[in-house]
């Protein structure tokens, strides 16, 4: 039978454990930030080295990968200086801010600033920061691969009822604490020629828009078919979009207040309008203040 003794140690190991792994990757998040920093003043030459048994060893070479990727981007692309400068700060900065409070939270656990209560809070709130982190790494990766072409469509015929039910599913319990909804797909089975991943992304940006930016309370997802056309609406009952501001919401990197506020990449509408084109169909937007916001994107047979 183990002892007391014996327990107090093992749980002394292992908190020994716990805080060397917060503060080395506190150490490797510090470091990678210095090197945002850098980047964020023109420096894609900049690289995280990034100790491959650290938990956030993935976050550094993803990191250093999108650098790489829009430093090959641009080199290829014919692009003023200023569309230059506004994607690096809009790069060093959606980056910099979630990385910078993941450090502050860490640094709070390891340097014992919270309570013994208010660590689980603190580890929950650094998890959000790095799925937010995660998630706009992903969205910038479409982004280039879109950009440069290199981004391979698998088209095949696919019942797009079931593919709709089956990514709306995913978001109703992001949609449940605030919005309510309603959802109508037809019960029949409808094929179109489409890519699956490219139509979930389309979804799942459209979603993720009316959830972050419309200040509303109802989200509605219609999908019909007319004329050999299929149309999937997506809309909400917010604060709409002014009209001086609907003709650029597909730009990339826009983030007018009245269009998306202050959270956001700015592409996220930009790539849903690559793979609705990608697909020969469209998206089309209809707006107004205090109206709320609906989006169509129109698919040929």
């Amino acid at each position: 039978m183990i002892g007391l003794s014996s327990i107090c140690v093992l749980l002394g190991l292992a908190c020994l454990y716990l805080f060397g792994k917060l503060r080395k990757n506190k150490q490797q998040l510090a470091q990678a930030l210095v090197v945002i920093e850098d980047v964020g003043q023109g420096n894609l030459d900049r690289k995280i080295i990034a100790d491959e048994t650290s938990d956030v060893a993935a976050l550094c070479f993803r990191l250093n990968t999108i650098v790489a990727e829009i430093k090959q981007q641009l080199s290829g692309l014919q692009v003023s200086e200023n569309e230059y400068r506004k994607l690096i700060t809009s790069l060093s900065h959606d980056v910099r801010t979630p990385l910078a409070s993941l450090i502050g939270y860490l640094e709070a656990i390891n340097d014992g600033l919270v309570t013994e209560d208010e660590q689980q809070h603190y580890l929950q709130a650094a998890q959000e920061k790095a799925f937010e982190l995660e998630k706009y790494i992903d969205t910038l990766f479409e982004w280039v691969k879109l950009e440069s072409g290199e981004r391979r469509y698998h088209f095949e015929r696919i019942d797009v009822c079931e593919l709709l039910r089956a990514g709306v599913s995913d978001w109703i319990p992001r949609m449940e604490p605030q919005f309510s909804y309603e959802i109508e797909i037809p019960e029949k089975e409808l094929f179109y020629k489409a890519d699956a991943a490219a139509f979930r992304r389309i979804i799942d940006n459209l979603l993720e828009n009316s959830l972050k930016h419309s200040n509303g309370d109802k989200i509605t997802i219609k999908l019909t078919e007319q004329d050999e056309h299929l149309q999937l609406e997506i809309a909400d009952n917010g604060q709409g979009i002014a009209e001086q501001n609907l003709p650029h919401i597909f730009e990339r990197l826009y983030k007018a207040d009245e269009a998306r506020g202050t959270k956001g990449n700015g592409l996220g509408l930009a790539i849903v309008q690559e793979l609705a084109a990608a697909h020969h169909g469209e998206i089309t937007v209809r707006s107004e203040l205090g109206e709320g916001t609906r989006f169509f994107l129109t698919l040929p047979k």
